[in-house]
Formats: C-alpha cells, structure tokens, sequence
C-alpha cells in the first residue's frame, strides 16, 4: 500500500514536470537556469533521479528491460554534458560545429523524455507481492515449443555463420573488413557490393540466434553453450566495427540467462557494464585499423587511446568512453537548430515508410514496381545540416526522430508509450519466463530497441514482423509436422494374426 501510494505521487510529480517541460520545448527555450553548466547539471541530475525512482517504485533489478533501455540512453544523451562538466568547452572539440543556444534547447529535449518516461511508468501498478527474481525454470514443465525453438535458433546461427564464411572466402563480407577496415566494409555495403543476406546474417541471424538459445536455456550445460556460441558472434559484429549490435547482444543476453535461472546479480551486471564501457572506446579505435593488421600491441593502443586520428586519441579511460558515446548528441543538436524554422516536421512519415520498409519479403513485393520507399532517412537528413557531402556521420538518435516528427508532442507520447510499455513487457516475461516464444521474441525487441537508441525506427519494427515469423511461425511448423510422427511411434503395434497371445 505504501508503494502504491508512492507511486501515485512520483507520477503526480512526473505528470507536473512533464507539463511544464512539454512548454518549454514547445517554445524553444532552454532550462531556466543562470548558465550552461547549470543545465547541464540539472540534466544529469534529472536523469539520473528519473532511472532511480523507476527501478525504486517498481523494484526492478539491474538487467531489466525499463533498466537497460534507461542506462543505454542516458549514456548516449548525457556523455557529452558529463564531459563538459569535467572538461568545460573542450568536451566539443571533436565536432565540426556547436550552436550552444540549440545545445542548451536540446537538454530541455532530454530532460522531457526522461520526465515522460517516468510518467509512463508510474501509470503501472506496482507488483503484489513483489517479486525480483522469476521462478526458477528447471523444476518446471518444459514448454512445448522448447525443443522446435532451440532447433530454429542453432539452425539461424549455423546458416548466418556459412553465409557469412561463404562470402568473405569468395572475396565479399569480411575481406572487406579485413583488408580495409571499418571504412572500406561500409562503403562497400553502401555500394551495393556486400550481399543483403550477409548483412541480415551480421545484423540479425547471427545475434537473434543467440537471443533465442537464451530463451530455450534450461540448465547450466545449456547457458555454457550460449556463453560459447556468443564468443564468435561477437567477434565477428566486433571485426566489421559494429557496436551497438554487439553490445545490445551482451546485455539482452545476460537478461535472457537471468530470467532462465543463470545468477547475475549486481556484481555481475556491474562487471558486464564495465567490458561495454571499456570496449565503446576500443572499437572506435579499431575501426581506423584493418582487421588483417590486428595485432596485441594494436589492441593495446586501442584500449589505452593511443591510436592517432581518432577523437580519443591521448584520453584516459573515462574521457575515451565519454568522448566515443558523446557524437550523437550532435544530431539532436542540429535536428533542434533546423526544426521547425528551416525543416518542417515529418509528421510520422519516417514511422510510416519504417512499417513498409521492415514488411517480411518487401522487396518481392515491390522490387517490380522500383519503388524506392526510404530514399532519404532521418541519419541521412541530418548530414545535410552537420556533414555536407559526406556518406556516414554520427548515427541518430531516437530521440531526435521522434522530435523531427512532431516537436515536443513527438517525443511526448513517445516515452510515455515506452515507459509504460518497457514495464509491462518487463513484468510479463518475468511472471512468464517459462514462456520461450514470448521470452524469444522480447528478447529479440529488446535488442533491437536498445539499437534503435541511436538509429531509425525500422529496427523495432523489423524485429516484431521477421521476429514473430522465426519466433512463433517456424516453431509451430515444426512442431504441427513432429507431432504426427511422435504419435505414430508412441501407437502399440497390432497383434499378429493367428498368434496365441
């Protein structure tokens, strides 16, 4: 009772502050703070006060899906605030242009959604009684649709890994990687010279396999195979100079083990916390060095930001990670400056070709009639204002497509939708873990939603359509064609005739 009726206030509080930072925005006004620094400050604070009170009222622990997706935004929203309260005007350095009023409108920005989302969340009714941890898994029935799942998800992994074998040895795929680096594999895929089954094989077979071997996990012989079958995935994402695949793959992953039995606690989330902090920075480092010229004293000065041409060239360990999470912010920035006074909101036509563009078999479906339904997507927009002329910047951000789109309404619903609906799912699947169709499946969201933290919105699309076809259909097939024949060899034979029995 004293829960519920603390979470009643916090949502009265987050639906005020929610209010008055919908104006704000709406206005394109800054915090009303004395100075930049203050702002930045209160920011931090805010954010940081906003994850506290979520886990706080609706007791959840650290790997859980309102938790992560909090973490992975607040690294990629308040990194370069946090740099400038520890390095003043140098934290911008890297960037090709600031515009500090569109910087200081950007925080209001930032500060709503986190309002928002606590809002959304304080619309759940805490749980009763309240339960951390999920039952556990192995003294229970198995679900029917273990064995057909487990056989999609090494069936998944085995094909990604042939594809993705297959290719490079005839020159395509890694060798691009692996004798130009991040930039040549890239280019080549932006030319068209990297097949899309290989790039489905990178992005999506290879780690949604893994989700799905987690989701099957029953025992501990089974999560060691997860844990073994992940080393080479993550080795692979790693070597084309993907990060947030990889690194969303660790963590959805470490939930999906949890919630089938595996002890991750505190210690443990910490520790996986610590490795995507100290692989961010090293990656970046990587990509400007070819995967065949790979060696330990270039991992080492990966690690320790000794490799020059790069932002974090000479940093230490803390400043690299803030400086390899903090580019993106530089897309709110320049979607705030230019909208709605240079660039007229989209209205959801980004949401709208997202839907078509992740429909299963698209491009059977329009390929005849060269259709092209996302020529221009939000990523490629906002190099027109920060990179003229040039093919890759620094990502998107979730939260800039949604204020491209409607303003400060736009990111609004938004996360009111994505904090009531992260809780939800959280606690549907944690009542529910022995469910593997439905753990698979927001497993598999869930990672594409952490992606989609700073990317377009065709991820979290394209993982609900092609997830429920592997996740649900596949397996029921499976199942429909196994239960026949189970039945057949479970049928007695017939007596002979004109035996004595």
């Amino acid at each position: 009772m004293f829960r519920e009726r603390v979470r009643m206030a916090m949502a009265c509080f987050a639906g005020l502050s929610t209010a008055g930072l919908t104006w704000l925005v709406l206005r394109h006004e800054p915090l009303p703070l004395p100075d930049a620094r203050s702002a930045a400050l209160a920011t931090v604070a805010f954010c940081l006060f906003a994850i506290v009170a979520t886990l706080s009222v609706h007791s959840l622990p650290a790997l859980s899906f309102p938790s992560l997706f909090l973490a992975v935004t607040f690294v990629f929203t308040c990194s370069p605030l946090i740099l400038f309260l520890l390095r003043g005007d140098e934290a911008f350095v890297s960037w090709e242009w600031v515009d500090m009023p569109s910087v200081l409108a950007a925080m209001t920005v930032i500060v709503l959604a986190y309002s928002a989302f606590l809002f959304g969340a304080m619309l759940v009714r805490t749980p009763t009684p309240v339960t951390i941890r999920p039952a556990p898994v192995d003294a229970g029935p198995r679900d029917t649709y273990e064995l057909p799942l487990r056989q999609v998800g090494l069936a998944l992994y085995v094909i990604a890994l042939l594809v993705i074998a297959g290719y490079t040895l005839t020159g395509g795929a890694l060798s691009h990687a692996i004798q130009g680096g991040y930039s040549e594999f890239h280019g080549a895929k932006r030319a068209g010279e990297v097949s899309q089954i290989v790039g489905a094989s990178l992005s999506r077979l290879l780690p949604w396999s893994v989700l799905i071997l987690a989701a099957v996990s029953r025992d501990r012989r089974s999560r060691k195979l997860v844990l073994l079958l992940m080393i080479p995935a993550l080795a692979i994402m790693l070597g084309i100079g993907d990060r947030s695949g990889p690194l969303a793959l660790m963590v959805v992953a470490a939930t999906g083990l949890w919630l089938r039995g595996a002890r991750v606690g505190w210690g443990r989330a910490l520790a996986v916390g610590v490795a995507i902090a100290f692989l961010m920075p090293t990656v970046l480092n990587l990509r400007t060095v070819p995967v065949g010229e790979w060696s330990p004293d270039v991992f080492e000065a990966a690690a320790t930001n000794q490799i020059e041409a790069t932002n974090t060239y000479r940093s230490d360990l803390l400043g690299g990670f803030l400086l390899s999470t903090s580019s993106s912010y530089q897309t709110l920035m320049a979607t705030v400056k230019a909208v709605p006074d240079q660039e007229r909101y989209h209205y959801g036509s980004d949401y709208l070709s997202s839907l078509v563009v992740a429909l299963p078999f698209r491009s059977v479906l329009f390929g005849p009639l060269d259709i092209d339904l996302r020529s221009f997507p939000p990523s490629q927009w906002v190099l027109t204002y920060l990179h003229p002329g040039r093919n890759a910047g620094p990502g998107f951000l979730q939260l800039a497509e949604a204020y491209l789109q409607f303003g400060a309404l736009g990111v609004l619903v938004l996360y009111v939708v994505l904090g009531w609906g992260l809780v939800r799912l959280w606690r549907s699947v944690s009542v529910h873990a022995r469910n593997v169709r439905l753990l698979a499946l927001s497993l598999i969201v869930m990672s594409e939603t952490l992606i989609w933290v700073r990317n377009s919105s065709a991820l979290g699309v394209r993982a609900l359509a092609w997830g429920w076809l592997l996740v649900y259909v596949v397996p029921a097939i499976l199942e429909r064609t196994r239960r026949p024949s189970a039945r057949g060899a479970e049928r007695p034979a017939p007596l002979l005739r004109g035996s004595g029995a």
